[in-house]
């Protein structure tokens, strides 16, 4: 019952879209818009630089009570940009508890 129901609500998100698309509702109000993408910065560098289709998350990745940004990508790098009293560190591999880097294999 619950996935039935979120189908339909997703179905008429993307109903409301599509009519919006072909011009069948131009009200301002009821147009489904999304903002332009942003780059995200991290120790003054761009996270994911260089990295195929690089998916951050927040999560709080050392336990101290703050949500860091954790960066995978298409290959299974997986990387941290830890947040500090400062802002944001810079980007580094996240490691596993034996001390080498966090790598999931995809293929």
């Amino acid at each position: 019952m619950r996935a039935a129901t979120l189908g339909l609500a997703a179905t008429g998100v993307l109903g409301i879209a599509a009519m919006a698309a072909a011009g069948g509702e131009d009200e301002p109000d009821t147009l489904i818009r999304f903002a332009d993408p942003v780059r995200i910065t991290a120790g003054g560098k761009l996270l994911g630089e260089g990295r195929l289709y690089p998916s951050p998350v927040l999560h709080d990745a050392d336990g101290d009570g703050t949500r860091d940004i954790v960066v995978g990508d298409l290959f299974g790098k997986v990387t941290v940009a830890r947040r500090t009293a400062a802002g944001v560190g810079a980007e580094q591999p996240l490691k596993r508890r034996d001390g080498k880097d966090l790598k999931f294999h995809n293929w």
